[in-house]
């Protein structure tokens, strides 16, 4: 039994939105037919996805509710995240968070990055171009979803996330 419902949006595949539009019995291999969740991403309308219904649970999650998302935002000053010194190990255990769609965790490696990055900063030093890149792509991933959820633009997601902080701090 599915526990999404029509109408229902999902992040799908670790980062993109979509709202299921239907269940139907679809036959993509000529052979034999099979009941199929039909995704519509909302940045491409006229895209679709369908997947058989019996891995749509292991391949989408529910979006994030308005309370989790300022948990999360309430939590951000005492995030934490691991930073390999050894630029490859850093890369794939930045690339296995990205994949992993765990937000907490992303919010933790982007802390990490941004600590790093500070510290740099101060000795006249830069990030390599591989951790800034890590960086954007969690910040996207975080910011489509908040933004989507909070009813904003994903371009006002940072300035949402610095007003709650300073507001929890005052």
């Amino acid at each position: 039994m599915l526990n999404f419902n029509i109408g229902e949006y999902v992040v799908y595949c670790s980062g993109e939105i979509c709202r299921i539009d239907e269940r139907s019995e679809r036959c993509f291999d000529g052979v034999s037919k099979k009941e199929y969740c039909k995704l519509i991403p909302v940045d491409a309308v006229n895209s679709a996805y369908y997947i058989p219904s019996e891995y749509l649970e292991s391949k989408a999650r529910r979006l994030l509710t308005k309370d989790e998302i300022y948990k999360m935002i309430d939590s951000m000053p005492n995030a934490s995240g691991t930073w390999y010194t050894d630029k490859n190990e850093r890369k794939d255990y930045f690339e296995a968070v990205l994949k992993s769609d765990d937000i907490p965790v992303m919010i933790g490696m982007m802390k990490t990055i941004y600590d790093e990055r500070s510290k740099l900063s101060a000795n006249g030093k830069r990030l390599v171009a591989a951790d800034e890149r890590a960086f954007s792509a969690a910040e996207h991933l975080i910011n489509r979803e908040f933004a989507f959820v909070l009813g904003i633009k994903e371009n006002d997601v940072s300035d949402f996330i610095q007003r709650r902080l300073a507001a929890e701090i005052a």
